[in-house]
């Protein structure tokens, strides 16, 4: 039976599992990242360290990576990370394939998380879906036809970068306003140091956990920042569905579980921008594999690739 190893890169940690085509997950290793391996050199010794550890008899076909950042489709090769500033024009599939002696396969991490969902999770069975990654920051991918599609230079589905108020807070892409400022972790922060939340810490790993609770119980401050990030969702979402007139849309990322306090608002302005034929049976649903999803679809995100 084949075997992929399938790796997610995150931002502090890295992800990697063996496994199956029915999508289990024979081994699999949680690794956090040194400052050592934040660099060109390290990140390539670290995950040839870790898909020895997972698959020590080189059973798997190919080797999946999601990372984060500008990739190219066609050479894998990485323009910019966000979360790596050290790696510039990395040529990390072919570099990666020459330490490994293995067959790589990379993708952005959004779209191997997008693509888990679509082929294991909240979206199997649906050939069309809109996939947000609400974590750090606002990730995106578009699933059409059951395939990733990448758009002409491999950058399609930047949809944590759609323009929500121009004059609204800076960017880490160089804009203002983007949707990333909004239902993500940077946005939550941006909006407690505007406005802070009695017992909520803005620089807290576990921000979004400590403003829901407070939400929960009642602070009327909490409630209010995520019904404004749940009111630039809905705006998003209203421009993606008018634009593409898909049917599901899958929120996933540790941001995602705050929904039921995004949702009203984020409702009320889909409703209110896009027409209602196109938000007529629309289904906006939780993804269902966790942090799993960017390791099942780095391993398996081959399966969402365009056929002629």
């Amino acid at each position: 039976m084949k075997r992929w190893v399938g790796i997610d890169v995150g931002g502090t940690r890295i992800k990697a599992g063996l496994v199956t085509p029915t999508f289990q997950v024979e081994r699999e290793q949680v690794v956090p990242l040194s400052e050592a391996d934040r660099t060109e050199d390290g990140i390539l010794a670290c995950l040839k360290r870790v898909i020895d550890a997972v698959d020590p008899k080189r059973k798997a076909v190919a080797v999946g990576v999601g990372v984060p950042g500008v990739l190219s489709s066609e050479t894998g090769a990485l323009t910019v990370s966000p979360n790596f500033p050290a790696w510039r024009d990395f040529a990390f599939k072919r570099r990666l394939e020459g330490v490994t002696g293995r067959h790589v396969l990379c993708d952005n991490d959004a779209n191997c998380v997008i693509a888990g969902e679509a082929l294991v999770g909240a979206g199997a069975g649906y050939p069309n879906l809109i996939g947000l990654t609400l974590g750090t920051g606002v990730g995106g991918a578009l699933v059409l036809h059951r395939a990733l599609w990448r758009g002409e230079t491999g950058m399609a589905g930047e949809l944590g970068h759609v323009t929500i108020d121009p004059n609204g807070p800076p960017c880490g892409c160089g804009s203002r306003g983007c949707l990333e400022m909004y239902p993500s972790v940077v946005g939550l922060r941006h909006m407690l140091r505007a406005e802070p939340v009695a017992g909520v810490e803005a620089e807290a790993a576990d921000v979004p956990e400590q403003l829901a609770r407070a939400a929960q119980a009642g602070d009327t401050t909490a409630r209010r920042h995520f019904a404004t990030a749940g009111r630039a969702l809905g705006q998003a979402l209203a421009g993606l569905l008018n634009a593409l007139n898909i049917k599901r849309v899958v929120l996933a990322g540790g941001v995602a579980a705050t929904w039921p306090l995004m949702e009203t608002a984020a409702r009320a302005e889909l409703h209110a921008r896009a027409f209602a034929g196109v938000v007529a049976g629309v289904v906006i649903t939780v993804g269902t594999l966790g942090d799993r999803a960017g390791m099942l679809g780095a391993a398996m995100q081959w399966k969402l690739q365009p056929h002629d």
